[in-house]
């Protein structure tokens, strides 16, 4: 189980950063703009309060796209590596979405929400017990019925 604060970084080492508080939602998201980011077939994420997370060394990069949902999503990257490490949406400016792969414990990261599976590659397989969410707009009509639930194995 992650604890907080939990830290995390690029693949060259230039930009770690920091989080205060423990995320408040892991998912596995198939959209298209995630499966481009990370050049693979999903990208798994975990949510945190904005003015928690701080960037510890380096200055990352930023640019601008839009999601499947139409919401506008800046991503921090690394100027040297490239690598992606979070980003901020504009329907949640107060949030932070994490790629779990940038975290130094991400091993300790349990997913069990998979949204935009409307997206997913066919070959991608969900485990039995994980919600599914066909658009990311059904899981956050869920979160916000019960955010307690999304985080239970």
């Amino acid at each position: 189980m992650l604890s907080a604060p939990f830290e995390g970084g690029c693949q060259c080492g230039a930009v770690r950063y920091r989080s205060a508080a423990l995320p408040f939602v892991c998912y596995t998201c198939h959209c298209r703009a995630c499966q481009r980011i990370t050049a693979s077939a999903f990208a798994t994420c975990v949510q945190v309060p904005a003015e928690g997370l701080e960037i510890l060394s380096g200055s990352p990069g930023a640019f601008t796209r839009t999601a499947d949902s139409g919401n506008i999503l800046t991503t921090s990257i690394c100027k040297q590596c490239g690598s992606a490490l979070f980003v901020a949406n504009s329907s949640r400016p107060r949030t932070r979405t994490i790629y779990v792969g940038t975290l130094d414990g991400a091993s300790e990261v349990a997913v069990n929400a998979h949204i935009w599976v409307s997206r997913r590659l066919p070959w991608v397989i969900l485990p039995e017990k994980h919600r599914i969410f066909q658009e990311a707009g059904d899981f956050r009509s869920d979160y916000a019925s019960d955010p307690s639930r999304l985080n239970r194995e």
